[in-house]
């Protein structure tokens, strides 16, 4: 049976060696092959056959003659046709649009801080191959937005698991607070990142909006690592990047008019977004399983008279509440 595993790797290794004219023995290959896969940190191969079975499949994929030469008493493998290489053969119509996809995807961090190998990759994949590619799909980042240079920094705080000290400046007042964390996870929303770190102030879980930290300065002080928090889902019962810690999830009952209605069918509130009912007039009455957070308040507040809230009436109260100080305000 083939060995599928690292098996892309190893083809890598191999036609490197057949793409010479001296050749290489399959004891040579493998020997190749273990040396770089020890480099990965990779368990090394087992078995000479592995190589054998590993050259067989490049003959039958890629329709190509590999010849034995006799050095002595070894025989070694090359290609027939010197100029030969698995990475030099011509992509196919399919895998020219998948290679457009991927592409289109990368530049989403065209011109972030610290992601400046995208656009180099993206030279050299477009000089490689003959076809231009034009960007398909837009996305709505804002690299001019401030803060963004912070990116970079805080990455590399996360992916390194070094603890941090930033200075930053509180959405309630005008003061520089000061603060040693612990990052875990970046989240976008709404064009704007957020920091989620462990606060050693708090003993919790914080949130930074990146356009409010002023600075970042490292620590001599011992990780505390994420043991409990899952963040592919610590997320699902919110709308945005709040998640309170006194919070339960409620069943949270809007009506929507019939203008607005065709929007929120397409770009649901939430991913537990169902229809309670449908009226005549067009309108209809809806339901998200959430927990009710500033995001939440802020979205539905932007919807005007388009959305209201029906229940709970905690929630509808604070909505109220919002709207009768902008309308003193206007007064």
């Amino acid at each position: 049976m083939a060995n599928v595993k690292n098996g892309a790797f190893r083809e890598i290794i191999i036609d490197r060696c057949l793409h010479t004219r001296r050749g290489y023995s399959t004891q040579e290959i493998f020997d190749k092959c273990n040396d770089a896969l020890e480099q990965r940190g990779e368990a090394p191969l087992s078995a000479l056959n592995t190589i054998r079975n590993d050259i067989a499949a490049i003959e039958n994929r890629w329709h190509v003659v590999v010849e034995k030469i006799r050095v002595g008493r070894e025989i070694r493998y090359r290609y027939e046709d010197s100029t030969f290489s698995i990475f030099k053969t011509p992509l196919t119509e399919d895998e020219i649009v998948q290679l457009s996809q991927s592409l289109s995807l990368l530049r989403r961090f065209e011109g972030m801080p610290g992601f400046e190998w995208v656009e180099e990759m993206l030279a050299r994949i477009q000089t490689t191959v003959s076809t231009k590619m034009e960007p398909t799909v837009g996305f709505g980042d804002n690299k001019m937005l401030k803060g963004i240079s912070m990116f970079t920094p805080l990455f590399k705080s996360i992916t390194t698991k070094k603890p941090i000290k930033i200075t930053y400046m509180s959405y309630k007042s005008d003061n520089i607070l000061e603060d040693v964390i612990h990052p875990y996870y970046l989240k976008e929303y709404n064009q704007r990142w957020f920091l989620i770190a462990y606060n050693e102030t708090y003993k919790s879980l914080s949130n930074f909006a990146l356009d409010r930290i002023r600075s970042i300065a490292p620590v001599k002080t011992r990780f505390i690592p994420n043991t409990t928090i899952d963040f592919a889902h610590y997320f699902d019962n919110v709308v945005g990047v709040t998640v309170p810690t006194d919070g339960e999830v409620q069943t949270v009952v809007l009506w929507v008019n019939a203008e607005q209605l065709p929007y929120i069918l397409s770009k649901p509130i939430h991913s537990t977004q169902e229809v309670v009912e449908k009226r005549e007039d067009g309108s209809a009455v809806i339901s998200i399983r959430v927990i009710p957070n500033y995001e939440l308040i802020q979205l539905l507040l932007s919807y005007g008279g388009r959305v209201v809230v029906q229940s709970p009436e905690s929630l509808r109260e604070e909505i109220l509440r919002r709207i009768k100080e902008s309308l003193q305000k206007y007064e």
